[in-house]
């Protein structure tokens, strides 16, 4: 897992809402979990999406490009999982 201690020093990425407004998250940590990998993301402070929680998405590796993306997940027993298996990172 590749987790990220603060803020200041995570990778950010943005994304465009269904309303066109900019979306702008901390990407905490990166976690592979029954063979597909999680972004665990916070909105930055400002953001449209700033509500205090956390975020989790889907990796989606692009072959032909140098960029991933990012799909929502909402599937509650992934989301338990993984948000399980960050905080207890995040704890060590």
């Amino acid at each position: 897992m590749k987790h990220h201690s603060e803020e200041e020093q995570a990778p950010v990425v943005g994304f465009i809402d269904e309303e066109g407004r900019e979306n702008r998250f901390y990407v905490l940590a990166n976690i592979v979990w029954e063979g597909a990998e999680y972004a665990v993301m916070l909105p930055e402070p400002g953001s449209p999406a700033e509500n205090g929680m956390y975020y989790i998405f889907e990796v989606i590796e692009e072959l032909d490009s140098d960029t991933d993306t990012y799909r929502g997940v909402e599937d509650q027993t992934v989301i338990d999982a993984v948000y399980r298996i960050f905080c207890e990172e995040g704890a060590q």
